[in-house]
């Protein structure tokens, strides 16, 4: 019951009372107590109690509603951590929040070290949520999502599987990207850096991919020699060429030479291509066979013989076997002859 209902009820009451009691004896009464001496109406001695039971009561229930105000208000304000910490954890950032309510302690504490995946649409939840279950579906359908304007970018961290995932869907929408993750390296993941060097390589040139020689890995370079085969010109020239080789000498084997020497062949002519890789072979040991390998590939047999030569027996034995059958059969090709994938076992 209200208490201004109450109070009222309480005094139409009381002059019910009253009134009928003062109606059959309107006498008064006294009583001599201590040295005091009270005379009232005898109606007023049978309201007096009433009087006395209903501030007793309004005592009562001020108290208990003032308790029952500050426990509604500790559920009203555990509810809006409720929603802030499902928030965080449906964002993949789970935080620690202060719970006063020993019931939701013991249980919605969880959310402080989860992170939620929510199946389905979800009807009737807050604002705030629905806002966190938008932005969770833009992101995992693809699409890229600017943090700053939901004011998360600072508040998101780097490692967070949604921003990851909003990067690489950036990575696919916006083409230049890739170059600024390049330019920017400290700042992302090894796994980012990656894919945007891969994406950065499907669509740059030789002369471009030349200013981030130091970043570059053995597999995004040989992206651009891949290229070199459906494309005209990727603007590769010997001394772009002797950068990257620098660059990544400690990474390649003596299949990578060959692969770029082959991928040289329609880049260089004959003379300018042998030329360079004489120029390898003294420098770096794992490009020998690819030096041969153009030598016969070329015709250029009797140099071979004379490369051979040079070297131990031991050496180069499929290339001297080669050699031998060259001397007799010169309609032989090396291709004929010996698998390039096999080559770098010789």
């Amino acid at each position: 019951m209200r208490l201004g209902l109450y109070i009222i009820a309480s005094i139409i009451l009381m002059a019910i009372v009253g009134i009928f009691i003062y109606t059959i004896n309107p006498n008064n009464y006294s009583i001599n107590q201590f040295g005091f001496s009270i005379t009232i109406p005898i109606a007023v001695w049978v309201v007096l109690p009433m009087l006395m039971l209903m501030l007793a009561s309004i005592v009562h229930m001020m108290f208990y509603g003032t308790k029952s105000f500050f426990k509604f208000k500790k559920w009203e304000k555990d509810t809006a951590t409720l929603d802030d910490a499902l928030y965080w954890s449906l964002l993949h950032e789970p935080k620690a929040h202060k719970f006063n309510v020993p019931l939701l302690k013991q249980t919605a504490s969880l959310l402080d070290v989860s992170s939620v995946k929510v199946d389905g649409a979800v009807d009737d939840i807050s604002d705030k949520l629905r806002g966190a279950l938008t932005l969770v579906s833009e992101i995992n359908r693809g699409e890229y999502v600017d943090l700053k304007t939901h004011k998360l970018d600072k508040l998101l961290s780097r490692d967070n599987p949604l921003v990851v995932q909003n990067i690489f869907n950036r990575l696919d929408k916006e083409e230049f990207f890739s170059e600024e993750v390049l330019q920017f390296k400290e700042a992302y993941s090894e796994e980012i850096f990656n894919v945007a060097l891969n994406n950065f390589s499907l669509k740059t040139t030789f002369p471009k991919a030349k200013k981030y020689v130091a970043l570059y890995n053995k597999e995004s370079f040989f992206t651009l020699l891949e290229r070199m085969k459906k494309e005209e010109d990727l603007g590769l020239t010997k001394d772009i060429l002797d950068e990257f080789i620098v660059a990544l000498e400690s990474k390649l084997v003596c299949a990578d030479y060959l692969k770029i020497a082959t991928s040289m062949m329609k880049e260089l002519s004959p003379d300018e291509n042998l030329k360079l890789w004489s120029e390898y072979e003294k420098r770096y040991p794992a490009a020998q066979i690819a030096y041969l390998y153009l030598l016969f590939d070329y015709e250029m047999i009797e140099k071979a013989g004379e490369y051979l030569d040079e070297h131990e027996e031991k050496d180069f034995k499929r290339f001297r076997a080669l050699f031998d059958l060259k001397k007799e059969h010169k309609k032989y090709k090396i291709t004929d002859l010996m698998n390039i994938r096999h080559i770098c076992e010789a």
